[in-house]
């Protein structure tokens, strides 16, 4: 009757063992899954643009009630001033929200680039993905995106000769540890299992990936 008891429990186990590993297992695919790679790329090209969002506290929507077209200037039939002063809160407490979510995101991301802006490689980063110059100038928002070849040339203007492949190697390098840095351990499993091949273009992923943005 013991051995047919310990036997039963024995059986237990290993099928609880067998379960645990089922979930490990598919948790290791979800995360090779994922291409966080492409998503670093689809946040430093976003970059500049919520840098300016997080700098205007008065362009986030924070104006005063009568300009607002996101509420009505006047209270709704039968509610008084206490009505109207509740919504008007209302509103400036869910745009703060959407602000401080939209800024803390962004200051994750905004440490991470600083960790590698004094690096020579950096320039590619400014330039393929911040739309900036050699010189570290902003170009028009019309200005299309360069290609490598393009920063080949113009860094060779300036004396620094690096082939295009030299550069995409530099830009990969420095997107694949800005991804471990960003995500972890899960940048570091989706690095792994999707490695870029030099000379490919990589671009994509998900739009509002940054910040939560709504």
């Amino acid at each position: 009757m013991g051995k047919r008891q310990s036997d039963k429990e024995l059986l237990r186990y290993r099928e609880a063992a067998k379960d645990g590993a089922r979930e490990v297992l598919n948790l290791q695919r979800q995360q090779r899954s994922l291409n966080l790679y492409r998503t670093t790329e689809r946040l430093l090209r976003n970059y500049k643009t919520y840098q300016k969002l997080v700098n205007d506290l008065d362009g986030y929507g924070f104006e005063p009630i009568e300009k607002s077209h996101d509420i009505s200037v006047a209270p709704p039939p039968g509610s008084g001033v206490s009505d109207r002063v509740n919504l008007y809160d209302e509103h400036i407490a869910a745009r703060r929200a959407s602000y401080e979510r939209t800024k803390a995101r962004f200051d994750e991301i905004d440490a991470v680039v600083k960790q590698f802006q004094d690096k020579e490689e950096f320039i590619v980063i400014r330039m393929y993905y911040f739309n900036e110059t050699a010189h570290g100038q902003d170009r028009s928002e019309e200005a299309k995106s360069y290609t490598f070849e393009e920063i080949s040339a113009e860094l060779a203007a300036l004396g620094i000769n690096r082939s295009e492949r030299s550069l995409r190697t530099w830009r990969t390098k420095l997107v694949q540890d800005m991804t471990v840095l960003l995500f972890g351990v899960e940048g570091a499993v989706s690095i792994e299992a999707r490695e870029p091949k030099q000379g490919r273009t990589e671009e994509g992923a998900a739009d509002d990936q940054l910040c939560g943005a709504e």
